[in-house]
C-alpha cells in the first residue's frame, strides 16, 4: 500500500471526511483529494500533523 492509499485508509478508519481533515490542517479539501489520488504528497509538516490526527506513527506512511 502506497502513501496515497494509506492516507485514504486511515482517514476512513478514523471516520473523517476530506473536509474534516482539511479543516484540521487549515488547507483545502482539494489538497487532501490530490494526496489520496497520488497526484501530490503532503509536506513533512502536514504529514506529521496527519499522523497525530490518525493516531499513527509518522513512519507508517514511509513503510
Amino acid at each position: 500500500m502506497g502513501m496515497s492509499e494509506k492516507l485514504k485508509y486511515q482517514r476512513k478508519k478514523n471516520g473523517l471526511s476530506q473536509g474534516d481533515v482539511a479543516k484540521k490542517l487549515n488547507i483545502t479539501r482539494q489538497a487532501i483529494s490530490q494526496w489520496e489520488r497520488g497526484e501530490s504528497r503532503p509536506d513533512l509538516e502536514n504529514l506529521h500533523l496527519i499522523s497525530g490526527i490518525y493516531h499513527v506513527d509518522l513512519s507508517y506512511f514511509f513503510d
